[in-house]
């Protein structure tokens, strides 16, 4: 049995493996890497080196295997929370929605504002913020204003 010495940090911790002795072909410009660098990576011989190596080998390919299973896995995760974050802010919206509209109701009936302007106006409200995308700064509401005839005025018409 052979032990070898690994630096974790400032520790230095025992690794203990049996190890059997095999034969191994290898072409010889395998080998000659193999004695060029084994010290350069810190290992005492190059049978630690090889060793290290079809780990390292083995350690990647079942990475590569299970690196696509994780990457749908956090894609699905990723997916689903995008969708909790759409249905939260369509939620919102809805809410923002629904106050909007109960002020602006509230507006026409305290001003006694007819239905027929009223959706004059929410037509000219739509054109307005789809032309914007969605921003309407008050100058432009107030350049594209529509007069709005109050009851008394629509009394003395008729």
């Amino acid at each position: 049995m052979r032990s070898r010495t690994a630096s974790c940090g400032r520790r230095k911790k025992i690794i203990s493996r049996a190890t059997e002795k095999i034969t191994v072909s290898l072409s010889a410009e395998t080998l000659r890497l193999a004695d060029d660098n084994y010290k350069r990576f810190g290992f005492e011989n190059r049978s630690e080196f090889i060793n290290a190596a079809i780990r390292e080998y083995v350690s990647r390919d079942i990475l590569r295997q299970f690196g696509s299973e994780i990457a749908e896995v956090y894609s699905k995760i990723q997916h689903s929370e995008i969708r909790n974050l759409e249905e939260h802010i369509s939620k919102l919206s809805y809410k923002i929605a629904v106050e909007i509209a109960q002020m602006n109701l509230l507006l026409a009936s305290l001003l006694e504002v007819p239905y027929h302007d009223t959706q004059k106006l929410r037509g000219k409200a739509v054109q307005m913020v789809n032309n914007s995308r969605g921003y309407v700064p008050l100058r432009e509401a107030i350049k594209n204003r529509t007069e709005i005839r109050y009851m008394e005025d629509r009394d003395e018409e008729d």
